[in-house]
């Protein structure tokens, strides 16, 4: 186990899970180490090679610092950490741009539909061309099978039920700043539709009153009438039908807002979405940046896996070499104690064949012997006789 204190980084990216919300502002020695206790199964890699008391000493050090609370200080103080390829933006770009079009489309359905049924809607924006569609479109092809199989975080949204309330929130703030730009501008007509209240109607029906007896509202913006009404009907879509924003187009369509109540003149309300705006604009990089440090935590994750991978095939190569050498120095092993029990098993055989025939030539010599004998054995005795 390592003597030294853990890289801050590490213990960052260990102990973020723990240390969110209202434990991000922990500072008390006693209920950090109770925290990472109660997370040891998570943090077991780290205090595998780091001292506990080393980690919670680099915790609580980046909890005096603030770094959990908030991941642009973590970026400020970790930029590695929060890295995106120009791969890894295209992707994310080609994601949005895929959602929007989406959204667009589900848009433009509903407004076909209410058409069908007599409701005169002022024609919306077009949100892309059909060579953009084209452009992205083939740009997400190339890009979509890297990383293939690794689910993609983006594009962004939010909960739900925050996006129904912002948009029901610029919704009911939009009809009550047109009540009361129609209450100034033509008050007789409010009176004969009978239109008494904000809520009397819908945005769409507000919008196309405004259209047609002011038929410049909106003086001072860089969109066109159309488009500015086109895009707030699709905020009036989105509330109304449960349309499912992301976190991007949630943005645009209060940015809308706030230049028609800024067309309006009604400053009051235009701050209101503006203040709206710049809370919304946080929570978004806040996400792009959780999402950033999540999608690098896990690609060096998976480096480590690729590593281990590679290194784990090689034994299984190294293994399955030994195996084959082993057997074939067993095969030379056990061949030579074979070959050496042939070589033993001749060489008897031919010591044995050498001594039959030296048995067989003394045999013949003894014969020879007896069968001279007799002579020599005649001789001397005619000797005798004479």
């Amino acid at each position: 186990m390592a003597q030294n204190d853990p890289d801050e980084r590490l213990v960052y990216l260990a102990c973020q899970h723990i240390f969110r919300g209202s434990h991000s502002h922990v500072r008390r020695l006693k209920v950090i180490r109770s925290l990472i206790q109660e997370n040891k199964p998570s943090l077991a890699d780290i205090l595998r090679e780091y001292n506990i008391d080393r980690t919670i000493n680099v915790a609580k050090r980046l909890l005096e610092d603030q770094v959990f609370d908030d991941t642009l200080k973590a970026k400020i103080r970790f930029p590695e950490l929060f890295d995106v390829s120009p791969t890894q933006n295209a992707e994310r770009e080609a994601s949005e741009a895929e959602a929007a079009r989406s959204e667009a489309s589900a848009v433009r359905e509903i407004s076909e539909r209410e058409a069908s049924r007599d409701i005169d809607i002022v024609s919306q924006a077009k949100p892309d061309n059909e060579g953009d569609r084209k452009t992205e479109k083939s740009h997400l092809g190339a890009n979509s099978d890297i990383n293939k199989g690794i689910p993609s975080l983006y594009p962004v949204y939010i909960q739900y039920r925050c996006q129904h309330l912002i948009t029901t929130t610029i919704q009911n703030l939009l009809e009550e700043s047109c009540f009361e730009f129609a209450q100034q501008h033509f008050p007789h007509i409010l009176a004969i539709k009978g239109w008494d209240c904000p809520e009397a109607v819908e945005l769409t029906e507000w919008t196309k009153l405004i259209a047609r007896h002011s038929p410049q509202p909106v003086k001072g913006t860089n969109k066109p009438i159309d488009e500015l009404f086109g895009l707030l009907h699709e905020l009036r879509h989105s509330a109304v039908h449960r349309l499912r924003k992301t976190a991007n187009g949630i943005e645009r369509l209060a940015e809308n807002a706030q230049l028609f109540l800024e067309a309006l003149d009604d400053s009051f309300r235009s701050e209101k979405v503006s203040v709206l705006r710049r809370e919304l604009k946080g929570a978004i990089e806040e996400l792009k940046r959780n999402k950033d440090l999540l999608e690098g935590k896990l690609n060096t994750q998976l480096k480590n896996i690729q590593r281990k991978r590679a290194e784990l095939d090689m034994c299984e190569k190294t293994a399955i070499e030994s195996m084959g050498l082993d057997d074939q120095q067993c095969q030379n092993d056990v061949g030579e104690e074979l070959n050496g029990a042939v070589r033993n098993l001749m060489s008897n055989e031919t010591q044995n064949a050498k001594g039959k025939g030296k048995l067989f030539s003394i045999d013949q010599g003894l014969s020879q012997s007896e069968d001279d004998f007799p002579e020599a054995d005649l001789t001397i005795y005619s000797r005798e006789l004479d």
